[in-house]
């Protein structure tokens, strides 16, 4: 026989066999795969119960289609997920149809297959993507609480030290001082360099920097990854004496590595955001009151893995899957902030309490992803819209030091931070090339569900945790300010995160 003709004979039998199985699934009650995710001894999660049975649902409507038959990426998925649904019926005691099952004889390996393919990943974009605003956030108050005079500002909420005098805010205020002849009563030999100098300028500018990094454990519904963030600020501002108004820019990257075990693959996210603000603070005796308005867009890359190895060598037309699939959804988000603390000494140390309330609203687009094989396993996911609203209550101690160049200032803070928006996040996701079977929607910003629609559900917000940083800032004679900072997150049940912050401040 000629290898057309071969080719011919085998594409027959195929169809036949397609046939085939189209009548056994026709004739069974629960398709395999949905009745193995349903069956409480599997012990499968939500997210493995929903992903099995969009599986199961885009397979029968695959069949039905042309099942083996079809071609390209369609014929891909058709295989892919005839496998899994082929595996189910092994492990339940049937037998697989035409030798398409892979081979496990665990069932944890199938859960763990299914979750591959679920793109479960998409949870840490959404978590990445809510922290470019709290970077931008941190770093604006650092030039704030600089304006705040006294060493209880240094330490209150937020990555910033700053000098003080040997009078207290409300004794300088008391004594007819505005912030800027506050500015240069810094103590030691920096007072005596600028106790007679005139204001040169009102204007301010400011540069803030700071790199994090952490990790996140692996959940039922999110997967195990490292992280790291970079995020600058620079901005400029004008200082009325007793009030401060400003505007400034700001850059975040945030990037997360998914580690590779059973349930995932490897890959990775990437959130960038560019943003602009406004700030303004108003100085009283002892009071400070201080407010922020940040709007800025996002744009990410995510790559995610699905690999899952075959142990049936002989599996008709290839088993198991190695592939890299990507999407770049862009976004956006509004974030609102206002503090308000006061100052005051006691036994030398500068104490500054204060109340906070955040307001984030974070914004990404749908978007369907790429199979890069030219396969067929891309899912769809539906637009997201995260929102965070949150009360810190804040309590910072500052000590400061004079030295002959200047003033030293160590700082400690601590904040509870308390979120009232903490029930978990969804997203919905589907096979892109669903809609190429029904007359549905056939854009990612126009969702919806017919045949293989599931929902990925983000581990419960936590709703109290803490913060814990210690500083060290330094005060020269020409009013120049320098920090660092070290910050960590405290309780939280599945996130680890820390951040180191360098500052600069200074007046044009």
């Amino acid at each position: 026989m000629n290898t057309t003709l071969h080719r011919a004979a085998i594409r027959c039998l195929v169809i036949v066999a397609a046939s085939g199985a189209a009548a056994v699934h026709a004739q069974t009650v629960t398709p395999p795969l949905t009745s193995f995710v349903n069956n409480p001894a599997t012990n499968a999660s939500a997210l493995q119960q929903q992903a099995g049975v969009a599986v199961q649902d885009m397979c029968t409507a695959l069949g039905r289609d042309g099942g083996f038959a079809l071609a390209g990426a369609k014929q891909d998925l058709f295989l892919r997920c005839n496998e899994m649904v082929e595996t189910a019926r092994t492990l339940q005691g049937g037998q697989a149809v035409f030798n398409r099952s892979l081979g496990y004889t665990n069932g944890n390996d199938l859960l763990a297959t299914i979750q591959q393919t679920s793109g479960e990943e998409i949870a840490a974009q959404g978590t990445l993507s809510t922290q470019v605003s709290a970077g931008q956030f941190a770093n604006i108050s650092g030039r704030l609480t600089a304006l705040r005079l006294g060493g209880a500002s240094a330490a209150a909420h937020s990555r910033v030290a700053q000098l003080d005098g040997a009078l207290s805010p409300s004794e300088l205020l008391a004594q007819g001082f505005d912030i800027d002849q506050r500015l240069q009563l810094g103590g030691g030999a920096a007072a005596d360099a600028q106790a007679s100098d005139p204001i040169e300028s009102r204007f301010g500018w400011f540069v803030e920097s700071s790199y994090g990094f952490g990790d996140h454990d692996q959940t039922a519904n999110e997967d195990q990854f490292d992280f790291d963030s970079v995020s600058v600020t620079t901005g400029s501002d004008y200082n009325f004496g007793s009030s401060v108004l400003g505007v400034s820019v700001g850059y975040d990257r945030y990037t997360a590595d998914f580690d590779s075990a059973l349930l995932v693959s490897g890959g990775d996210v990437e959130v960038e955001g560019m943003s602009g603000s406004l700030f303004g603070g108003y100085f009283g005796a002892g009071w400070t009151l201080n407010g922020i308005a940040t709007y800025g867009s996002l744009q990410s890359d995510v790559t995610r893995r699905v690999v899952y190895a075959s142990n049936n060598a002989a599996c008709a037309l290839g088993c198991g899957a190695n592939r890299t699939l990507t999407g770049d959804p862009d976004g956006s988000y509004v974030a609102l902030g206002v503090t308000v603390g006061y100052e005051f000494t006691a036994g030398g140390w500068d104490i500054a309490p204060s109340l906070s309330a955040n307001y984030r609203d974070v914004d990404i687009d749908g978007y369907d992803e790429t199979d890069t094989s030219n396969g067929g396993l891309a899912l769809r996911y539906e637009e997201q819209s995260i929102k965070s609203t949150r009360s810190i209550l804040s309590l910072g101690f500052a000590r400061p030091i004079s030295r002959s160049f200047g003033v030293l200032m160590p700082t400690l803070r601590l904040e509870w931070h308390h979120e009232f928006e903490d029930d978990p996040r969804s997203v919905r996701a589907k096979y892109v090339l669903e809609d190429t079977l029904t007359t549905g929607a056939s854009g990612a910003q126009d969702f919806a569900c017919s045949i293989s629609c599931f929902t990925m559900l983000s581990d419960p917000v936590d709703a109290d945790f803490g913060v814990a940083a210690l500083g060290l800032s330094t005060t020269f004679a020409q009013r120049m300010q320098f920090y660092l900072i070290y910050e960590a997150l405290l309780g939280t049940a599945n996130l680890s995160s820390n951040s180191i912050a360098l500052g600069l401040r200074g007046q044009f």
